[in-house]
């Protein structure tokens, strides 16, 4: 059976979405225009050797001269004759066709033949020639003391001048990144340097294949384009190095711009994102930030892929964000935040979104936890079904010529869905709260109304996405929905989030405002996924899932997510680990309050105040400074400062609670040694403890200038209840 003249059975196949596998899926992450970095985790990045690397750029060049050649042809077959080249500056016409092999030959002009020239292997390059003792010398230049060595000095300096060039262009095009990796290795502090080590090594390697390699295709494309300027030549070379390279060139430059931004002291943002960041995983460990779990203890209770207990955040500002690249994409020991330049004025207000971000790093490197949701997942909409349930609207659905179970497309539509799903419920809402549905219904609309402007917009959500169709080696046709869920059914899963926490009354307003941004006569009966692949009416059908189904099953969905007990969280659920309850809430409404009226010392007799709390609140600040008639710019500048600054009082309690603890057990390990005598026990305490002790205070060093620090000094939590409360 087919379903269209291009398209045969198209099967859903739950699990094989790019959403649950490890590293997530290669499409954009939560904007369009983010890309993902590249990458595998291996300890070192698979490095070509020379040869391999000239022969793929030569080949490279040579697609481009297929190309050029075809399109000159096109144009003007007569005059052209098919002679086109991208790098050529001369008018002679190509002579030789590309020295594509596993060993290459300088090539001589035609008349050193005949044992006079000839090709010469790269073997032989660089020999200087051992003198015969037979060949006659002239009397005249014995009596002088004069033979060859001028000639054969002068052509070894010319040799190693050639050599030092190629050292130069690596120099230049390498050297910024050398720079930003001895700054931080000379700096930073020490819980960072196993990562950049990781960098340096790679630097290390991409520069020696990339000095070896240049000559070698400067080589082949001088025996391609005879009478082209040398100039010309190795800029060709370096352009085709570098797009063989890319992968690499790309990872490094997201991993040293950190280093680089840090250095020039100018965003000091950047320290609130990865701090926030940071606490979020001590929540996801299930610990109070100030008082962590050891290592060895967290690691005990979850078995981790790369994203291990310890590992560290670096973030930059650039072009691309919000998002996370995990760990498994890049140097081992670090992941890396790419933070949007255009938020950098109003971080606070943003945090939260970061909250989802960090946990697309959980989902994907938690041993088993993104395979096990999705079955979870599944099986709690399947099983709502056949219990009665769920009852749903239609039971089949018209998918081009074929019908299907709609129940089957639902399920199907949110496996593939499910790590966006997964981070905007156990990321956003339980780690921030309602301030997650203002800030994202907010930031959507914003993103989504950029170009035109919020009042020439008429729809301020996406009611529509894309799927794509594989073909599978049966001749049927694997549909796989796009990972991100349209904006207007994505605000009705978050507010599913927060009734079943119990926040109702935000949850409503949750689906009020996302009716709203779409238009009240606008509402869709439908939910729509294009094939992202279409092209001039060939493709898949369009996929039309009713508004109405997809709001029945997101509770059922979102309770699934964070309240099964899951074996990959060691027999918890999400919701026994982090949660954002009526005391969060409670919290979070007094830091807004202060944000509100531009008061920022954090009080001292609520409990501990986390991170979380002061992100939550800064949203919310916003938020309401603007429904009190507030201009926004005038609001954001009030909240901004403000936000950062309890950021800052945050962190230093924090540090100095640890510092507490680390002098406190060293104090009781010295103390025992005292009593036992000095060789039981080993010290160990105390070595950990003041190796920890320093890095605190460089920790403390870096974060000074987030926000100027209140005038009198932070206090502790001074209750051990709330010393051992979570949000």
């Amino acid at each position: 059976m087919k379903n269209t003249p291009n398209t045969g059975m198209i099967v859903l196949n739950v699990g094989q979405g790019d959403g649950a596998r490890r590293g997530g899926h290669n499409g954009p992450c939560c904007r369009p225009h983010v890309v993902i970095c590249p990458g595998s985790g291996e300890k070192d990045f698979p490095f070509p050797d020379a040869e391999t690397l000239t022969v793929r750029a030569l080949a490279r060049y040579k697609k481009k001269l297929r190309t050029a050649r075809n399109e000159a042809g096109k144009a003007d077959a007569e005059k052209n004759k098919g002679t086109q080249n991208p790098f050529d500056q001369a008018d002679d016409e190509l002579r030789h066709e590309p020295v594509i092999g596993v060993k290459f030959e300088r090539i001589f002009s035609p008349g050193l033949e005949n044992g006079l020239g000839g090709g010469v292997q790269l073997g032989q390059l660089g020999k200087i020639p051992q003198p015969v003792k037979l060949i006659p010398q002239t009397q005249q230049s014995k009596d002088d003391m004069i033979d060859g060595t001028l000639f054969v000095a002068a052509g070894g300096l010319v040799g190693l001048l050639e050599d030092g060039k190629y050292d130069a262009i690596a120099a230049e095009r390498f050297d910024e990144y050398d720079d930003k990796v001895a700054f931080a290795r000379r700096t930073w502090p020490q819980r960072y340097q196993a990562a950049i080590s990781s960098i340096s090594d790679q630097l290390g390697q991409l520069r020696r294949v990339y000095v070896t390699s240049l000559p070698l295709t400067m080589d082949g494309l001088r025996a391609q384009n005879p009478g082209v300027s040398e100039g010309s030549l190795l800029e060709a070379a370096k352009h085709l190095l570098d797009e063989e390279l890319q992968q690499i060139i790309s990872i490094i430059k997201i991993y040293t711009d950190p280093f680089g931004q840090s250095r020039s002291g100018k965003y000091k943002e950047l320290e609130a994102v990865v701090f926030a960041v940071e606490q979020a995983y001590a929540l996801f460990e299930g610990c109070d930030p100030a008082n962590p779990l050891t290592s060895a203890e967290a690691k005990k209770r979850l078995e981790t892929r790369v994203f291990g207990v310890g590992n560290v955040f670096l973030a930059r500002f650039s072009d691309q964000g919000p998002a996370t690249i995990p760990g498994t994409r890049g140097p081992i020991g670090a992941h890396a935040l790419e933070v949007p330049h255009n938020e950098r004025n109003i971080i606070p207000i943003m945090l939260t979104l970061y909250m989802h971000e960090f946990r697309h790093d959980i989902f994907h490197d938690v041993d088993g936890l993104g395979e096990e949701l999705t079955q979870v997942v599944a099986t709690a909409i399947a099983d709502a079904h056949d219990k009665g349930e769920l009852v749903l609207t239609r039971e089949t659905t018209n998918l081009g010529k074929q019908k299907v179970p709609t129940l089957q497309l639902i399920i199907k539509a949110f496996a593939d869905m499910i790590g966006e799903v997964d981070a905007d419920t156990s990321g956003g809402v339980l780690l921030s709260g309602p301030a997650f549905s203002y800030n994202t219904l907010s930031t959507f609309s914003a993103f989504n109304s950029q170009r035109k402007g919020i009042f020439n917009q008429r729809k301020l959500l996406r009611t529509g996405s894309g799927y794509e169709l594989a073909k599978l080696e049966n001749g049927q046709v694997a549909l796989s929905f796009l990972p991100h869920p349209p904006d207007y059914i994505r605000a009705f899963i978050i507010a599913a989030a927060l009734d079943e926490i119990g926040f109702p009354a935000e949850a409503q307003q949750c689906r009020k405002i996302a009716d709203q941004a779409v238009g009240k006569r606008n509402i869709p009966e439908f939910i729509t996924w294009d094939d992202v692949n279409a092209s001039k009416g060939k493709g898949g059908p369009q996929v039309r899932i009713a508004v109405e189904d997809l709001k029945r099953v997101a509770p059922i969905v979102v309770k699934a997510l964070i309240r099964t007990p899951l074996e990959s969280l060691g027999g918890v659920s999400t919701t026994e680990i982090i949660n954002w309850t009526a005391k969060s809430q409670a919290k979070t409404d007094i830091l807004t309050d202060m944000l509100m009226n531009g008061v920022w010392p954090l009080p001292t007799d609520k409990g501990d105040i986390h991170v979380t709390h002061v992100i939550a609140a800064s949203t919310m600040a916003y938020w309401g400074l603007c429904k009190s008639g507030m201009h926004p710019r005038d609001a954001a500048e009030l909240v901004v400062p403000g936000g950062l600054n309890m950021i800052l009082q945050v962190r230093q309690r924090i540090e100095k609670l640890h510092a507490e603890t680390l002098a406190a057990e060293a104090a009781e390990a010295a103390a025992h040694r005292q009593v036992v005598g000095p060789d039981a026990g080993g010290g160990g305490a105390g070595e950990t403890g003041e190796g920890e002790e320093e890095e605190s205070e460089e920790a403390g060093d870096e974060g000074g200038a987030i926000g100027e620090p209140p005038a009198e000094p932070v206090p502790p939590p001074t209750s051990p209840e709330d010393a051992n409360s979570r949000p």
